[in-house]
Formats: C-alpha cells, structure tokens, sequence
C-alpha cells in the first residue's frame, strides 16, 4: 500500500511557486555576484589600462590618474590575495611616486614613497616571482633609506627571477649602470653578463640605449663582457654604435664624429 506521501501528486500551484521561488533566489544571487564582482572588474580593468601605458613609457600625469584613485584605495583595503589588481595598483602606484619628483610636489614623495612600498610588498606577498616587482622593491628601499647591502638582495632576487625578460633588462640594466661602482663584484658581474646578453640576443635598441646612457662610463667593462658574444652580433652592434658617432672600441680614433 502506498505511503500517504508516494501516492499523492503535487499540486500544479505548488510546483509553479517553486519554479519561481528558485527564479527569484537565482535574481538575487545574480545581484549579489554583480555588487560584489563587478567594482572588482572595473577596478582591474581601469587599472590595467594604466599599467599598460606606464609600462610603455607612455608619460601620466597626476591629472590623468586621478581618477584611479578609488580603485587604488580598494586595492589596498583588499585582504583577498588578487595577482593581477594587485600587481596594476603597484605599477600605477609607481607612476605616482614618480612623478612626485618634482620641486612642486616634493611634499608628497614620503606618502607616495610609503604606499608605493606598502603596495609592491602586498603584490609580491601574492606573486613572489615578479622580477619587475623585486627591481621596483630596490628602487624603493634605495630611495627611501640609501644603499644598504641587505637590499641588494632585492636586485639579486630580479635577476635570478627574470634572467630573459628584455624589457625587465632594459629598465634593470638602467637602474643598475647608474650606481655601478657602487654594486657588490657578483652584481656586477651581472650587468655585465646581461647587457651581453641583449647583444646576443639581438636586442640592439635595448643595448645601445644602455650603452649610450648610464653605461657609457663603464663601457670598457661593457665591450669585454662581449668576449663570449657571436662576432656577427658584436659587429652589429659596435656599426650601430658607430653610425650613432660613439667610439666604443676605439676604432673611431681617426674619424670625426660627435
């Protein structure tokens, strides 16, 4: 004998009111997600279209970030650990700070300075193998509280995460051929062996920028780092340099040229 709930079929009101019942629960889900989710996506995708242009070399006024500023705030109040918002709130943060280096908003670079730290930290707390992060980490600790040797430790970890990365060299090799005669042997050696690695590589542009620029005092260093270099790509280089009018080996002695 049937049970008195086997038997018995659900009224037609029933089974429509749960239909609705379920599409009303899903509407509101569907709300909850879109309040909670989408300020995040907007956040990331305002954010990243600075980043990119930051990391173009695109110059970016304060004017024209401030309008990121509030997605800046909620990246920093963010406990979740989120890569990418993260990583464009650094790099944005570092634009910032940058432009703060000028005579009329010197009062600002400790507040910038700080949260451009605070905000590289968090990035790397999530993404710890970012070489451009770690690059930008020395930069900050040399800023802020001069050379020490326990922040080269910062630039070392740069170079062992990102040995291959042509734009992380670029920006690496500049900041590096600056304080040059300032850098522990191994460092060294490691400027050394990437602006080689560039010409190598066939990264010219990269190279002579270099070379032209804060490695030009150290060119001597610079051109026997090339010892292990294939000479066709040695060659190429050296012409570039040359028809630019700089005498990196000498062979220019005889000729006239800026």
């Amino acid at each position: 004998m049937a049970t008195p709930t086997e038997g018995a079929a659900r009224p037609p009101w029933l089974v429509s009111f749960s239909v609705k019942l379920l599409c009303a629960a899903i509407a509101v889900l569907s709300i909850a997600w879109s309040l909670i989710c989408l300020p995040i996506f907007a956040n990331q995708t305002r954010l990243a279209g600075a980043r990119e242009l930051i990391l173009r070399n695109v110059p970016l006024s304060d004017a024209d970030l401030d309008p990121l500023g509030a997605a800046l705030a909620r990246a920093a109040a963010e406990g979740e650990c989120v890569p990418q918002l993260d990583r464009d709130a650094a790099i944005v943060r570092l634009r910032l700070a940058e432009n703060a280096f000028v005579p009329e908003r010197a009062g600002s670079i400790d507040t910038r300075m700080e949260q451009l730290e605070a905000a590289v930290r968090k990035s790397l707390n999530c993404a710890p193998t970012d070489a451009y992060l770690w690059l930008v980490l020395f930069w900050v600790k040399n800023q802020r509280n001069g050379l020490s040797a326990a922040d080269f430790d910062l630039l070392r970890m740069s170079y062992r995460l990102g040995p291959n990365e042509g734009w992380v060299a670029r920006k690496r090799g500049h900041l590096a051929l600056v304080m040059f005669d300032a850098l522990p042997p191994d460092l060294a050696d490691q400027v050394v062996s990437e602006f080689a690695r560039l010409v190598k590589t066939e990264l010219y542009t990269e190279a002579i920028e270099l070379m032209a620029g804060p490695g030009w005092p150290h060119r001597d260093r610079l051109l026997a780092g090339l010892s292990a270099v294939p000479e066709r790509n040695k060659a190429i280089f050296l012409k570039a340099m040359a028809d630019l009018g700089y005498d990196v080996d000498g062979s220019l002695r005889n000729r006239d040229h800026p």
